[in-house]
């Protein structure tokens, strides 16, 4: 069993515990441990959150999942945050029950009315007992959470597109971006992330769900730059998500438009940040691609600038890597080693072993051109490309300008086909 420290979307191991045959099992953290969320988990889908403020935790659960009963016998924290969970968890339910009778049924029905009725007392009556919650326990971490967790509602007699225009506007009402304790837990992440769905709906055209996403990053940034920390955590959660998916707007409007030079303190965490927007607006599409000199698997060198080819894809890959294993065969698909005037490719490995990677490209007859710094993540290209994962891909023009960043083979294939 681990117990893992929460930090918006990052998880770290920091216990381990072996059960009994009962299932029992018990961490005993040092008298510094810090207080937030943590995890408890036993599976890769079985973990259950809870919340550490310096007192003592039991809970008993049929199952080892938050999806599970879970009973607290003691951390009054956790009593209050298993009721607010449970409270929640049945009243949206039960609102969404209600919610395609109050989009579709007529509305000058009884039976509408009566639903609008109920619809509006389950809203009631949960942010009164979260009220009543937070009031007789204020000084307690739970309070805090809930507080910022708790659902936003709109009045149910409004339409979807009214509603969504008052979450809006008074999402972040009860958001206080002051509190940097929310950093230790993914109550402010998932909070951001919820608000940027308001920006998204069915039918819209990529460039129409990107232009909404910038507007709602930007009221992110804003309301967080009330403190270096929280903004600094805000910046890099949003950077890693868009970088995740592929949103290279995103990442350069982000690169583009922050306020980290604001702040006077060069924290580590700053000058982190810094470096890779610095690398985003390096890596931009439009932008030249950083030149590399190299000594291929050949032994032959390898300019960048020299290539002549319509298109240059740059891979970076390993032997190691599954996905890796999935898409790189399928470029062969494309790539003709005689022709390679219209497409050339350059993978570039993030192996370290030799022989591993020599044995990679014979097995798999990967003809093209191979780089193999063997150097891990440390080589001179990967980290000029800023590469934290693999296979990453760069799509250049005939004058090595950067044309495409696809993160997957679908989107890749828009280029080479």
């Amino acid at each position: 069993v681990y117990l893992l420290r929460i930090a918006g979307d990052n998880r770290k191991i920091v216990d381990t515990a072996t059960t009994d045959q009962t299932g029992s099992f018990e961490f005993l953290p040092d008298k510094n441990f810090p207080v937030g969320q943590y995890a408890v988990v036993s599976g890769p889908t079985q973990m259950i959150e809870l919340i550490f403020n310096d007192e003592n935790i039991r809970f008993v659960t049929t199952g080892s999942s938050d999806r599970d009963q879970v009973q607290i016998i003691e951390s009054v924290e956790n009593m209050i945050y298993y009721d607010y969970l449970s409270l929640k968890g049945e009243t949206l339910y039960k609102l969404d029950l209600l919610d395609p009778i109050l989009q579709y049924y007529p509305k000058p029905d009884t039976f509408y009315s009566k639903t609008l009725a109920e619809a509006r007392a389950l809203q009631s009556y949960l942010n009164q007992r979260v009220e009543t919650l937070i009031g007789n326990n204020p000084n307690t971490l739970a309070a805090r959470f809930i507080r910022v967790d708790k659902p936003v509602f709109a009045d149910p007699s409004l339409s979807k597109k009214e509603q969504k225009a008052y979450l809006k506007s008074h999402y972040f009402n009860d958001m206080d971006f002051l509190d940097t304790l929310l950093m230790r837990s993914n109550i402010l992440t998932s909070k951001i992330v919820g608000y940027m769905g308001l920006y998204q709906k069915k039918g819209m055209t990529k460039q129409e769900m990107e232009d909404q996403l910038l507007m709602a990053v930007d009221t992110v940034m804003d309301k967080s730059f009330v403190d270096q920390k929280m903004y600094e955590f805000v910046i890099g959660f949003m950077l890693n998500g868009f970088e995740h998916i592929g949103f290279e707007r995103g990442l350069e409007y982000i690169a583009n438009k922050n306020m980290l030079n604001e702040f006077c303190v060069n924290s580590d965490r700053k000058k982190e940040l810094e470096n890779k927007l610095e690398l985003i607006k390096k890596l931009a599409l439009g932008k030249t691609a950083p030149g590399f000199e190299a000594v291929d698997m050949k032994g032959d060198t390898i300019r960048l600038k020299d290539i002549r080819s319509q298109t240059t894809l740059l891979v970076f890959w390993a032997s190691w890597c599954p996905h890796c294993s999935e898409t790189l065969p399928l470029l062969k698909n494309y790539y003709d080693p005689q022709h390679t005037g219209r497409l050339q490719i350059v993978a570039v490995s993030i192996d370290k072993s030799k022989s591993d990677l020599t044995k990679a490209i014979a097995e798999n007859g990967y003809d093209w051109i191979n780089i193999g710094e063997l150097k891990g993540w440390n080589g001179p290209i990967v980290n000029e490309y800023g590469v934290v994962a693999t296979p990453t891909f760069f799509v250049l023009d005939k004058d090595k300008k950067i044309i495409g960043k696809p993160v997957s083979m679908d989107e890749l294939k828009n280029f080479l086909e």
